[in-house]
């Protein structure tokens, strides 16, 4: 090259992973360290309380007559507004099967309603996820899209399960006829010991990020914990499996990084998974790996059930400098014999405050979907919740729910701190 080249400009005309691989030395140097420094300072933001929303709120506002635009946002975000939740993690489907447009991923019609509903937004030019983007950025929430690594519902819902699916059911896990020992009989997960599931998850992933204006991107490694085809019949997930999931993560992270550089804003990284580190390896989740390679930027631990005191996941999250959530869900917290609809507020307050009190960085609620439950003006505010009834526990394994650590993985429930108590 001859002359003085404008590096901004030359990203935009080129690519960043272009300029990368053209010019190694100079790397964009300034940029690529300014883009991670305000990753780092995004990554630390105010997060009192993340609320995750399933994207089921597509079909609610379907059925609803007249058609407006509006009716999608009051079913679960618009009475967030002054509440504690400053982001929204906004899942659109099961796996590749998806509400949002996509040159990569299936639409999910099978719901007329749902289909007319989409039909009716695609002739606006907008779709859920980008409406939801655009919501939030005039009401300044933060928005992820949450990405259900491995959601199953289609084992048990032939409406849920893509075509993808059924063209390569090699690249499944098991078969519908074929009961197995432990994964929940998720029969339908995906495998991502093939390479070509890890570079269909990619191509997901990057479609997003491309095309919409997000924040961030979670990896929902919760919802459902399988990643490998041995975990379902009780063989050992080797450090093997292991490093092809953190090269995934890899890919992921040099994409956000590349897409983030040219619309000079970060995309960051976010995950959700069980709270034991060896429970992780177990699954195939470098946990330590991917804090050491800053792979992630923040880690959202627990679900259904919970393996360890918070003290333990804060610490290993202080040690990289990664903010840790503390995910609260009904079916651990409360007895599965209540109403699905209603908050106990003294076992949530509880739960919560002892979250506080481990050092977390916020509370995420996962299958709390009511905007105007007194939950998300409480639980982010531990001062508040030092002054309103509470029962100060954190329940483990609730041995009334399905979703214990045993049937996701063998002898799971040897993952479980020896000094803790389950749920009764």
């Amino acid at each position: 090259m001859t002359g003085q080249v404008n590096r901004r400009d030359f990203v935009k005309s080129v690519g960043a992973g272009a300029f990368l691989l053209v010019c190694p030395g100079l790397v964009l140097s300034s940029e690529a360290e300014s883009l991670r420094a305000m990753r780092k300072k995004a990554a630390g933001r105010r997060r009192r309380m993340i609320m995750n929303n399933d994207g089921n709120d597509v079909r609610v506002a379907a059925t609803i007559t007249p058609f407006q635009q509006e009716d999608l946002f009051e079913q679960r975000t618009t009475g967030l507004i002054g509440s504690q939740v400053d982001s929204i993690f906004y899942c659109t489907g099961v796996f590749n099967y998806y509400f949002h447009r996509s040159n990569e991923s299936e639409r999910l019609t099978s719901d007329e309603n749902v289909a007319a509903y989409l039909r009716r937004l695609d002739a606006l030019g907008t779709d859920p996820l980008a409406m939801m983007a655009d919501y939030c950025r005039r009401h300044d929430f933060e928005i992820f899209w949450s990405m259900r690594m491995n959601d199953t519902h289609d084992s048990g819902n032939e409406l849920l399960f893509c075509q993808w699916k059924r063209d390569h059911p090699d690249y499944l896990v098991g078969t519908k006829d074929k009961r197995l020992a432990y994964g929940a009989n998720r029969w339908s997960s995906v495998d991502y010991g093939v390479g070509a599931v890890r570079d269909k998850v990619f191509r997901i992933l990057e479609d997003v990020c491309q095309r919409y204006d997000v924040d961030g991107i979670e990896l929902d490694f919760f919802r459902h914990p399988v990643l490998f085809r041995p975990q379902m019949t009780g063989e050992a997930v080797t450090q093997e499996h292991c490093d092809l999931m953190t090269g995934l993560l890899r890919r992921v992270r040099k994409m956000t990084e590349e897409i983030g550089l040219r619309r000079e804003r970060p995309i960051l990284i976010g995950i959700r998974i069980p709270d034991s580190v060896s429970y992780c390896k177990a699954l195939g989740i470098d946990l330590v790996q991917w804090l050491e390679s800053d792979l992630v930027d923040l880690v959202t631990g627990s679900g259904y059930f919970k393996m360890e005191p918070w003290e333990n996941l804060v610490a290993l999250g202080k040690a990289y400098d990664v903010p840790v959530y503390a995910c609260l869900v009904k079916r651990r917290i409360q007895s599965a014999s209540e109403p699905e609809g209603v908050t106990a507020p003294q076992i949530w307050r509880g739960e919560a405050y002892r979250a506080w009190q481990a050092g977390v960085s916020g509370i995420y609620t996962f299958n709390r979907f009511n905007p105007n439950d007194g939950i998300f003006r409480e639980l982010g505010d531990p001062k508040l919740l030092e002054t309103l009834e509470r029962r100060d526990r954190t329940a483990y394994v609730n041995e009334e729910s399905w979703s214990k650590p045993e049937r996701w993985v063998i002898n799971g429930r040897d993952y479980v701190d020896k000094t803790i108590r389950s749920f009764r």
